[in-house]
């Protein structure tokens, strides 16, 4: 799982890089978006290794807790999570229409 999370992460082009891909040949220094680009790149492996590291540890801790299905905490924390997420996404999306001038 942890290798797949790697290729996973590596499929999708990164509009990031993209972004300062072009720049560095707009500014004509390729060499340098190039390096700029690979330490990208050995960042976000490292961050998705990290993550991987510690989903497998804590789904072991997990296996050992005592859960029953069907409980309060197993039915209300995939709603409260969401709502969590839900909660950032309007906070991000209030915050850049204030900047914008729009509200």
């Amino acid at each position: 799982n942890l290798l797949a999370l790697g290729i996973s992460g590596g499929l999708l082009p990164c509009p990031s890089a993209l972004v300062l891909m072009l720049s560095a040949i707009a500014l004509r220094q390729v060499g340098v978006g190039l390096v700029l680009i690979l330490a990208f790149s050995i960042g976000l492996a490292s961050v998705l290794t990290g993550i991987g590291v510690i989903m497998v540890y804590a789904g072991r801790i997990l296996e050992r807790l005592p859960v029953r299905h069907g409980t309060l905490t197993t039915r209300l924390l995939p709603m409260a999570s969401a709502a969590f997420i839900t909660v950032a996404g309007l906070a991000i999306t209030i915050k850049a229409l204030v900047e914008a001038g729009v509200i």
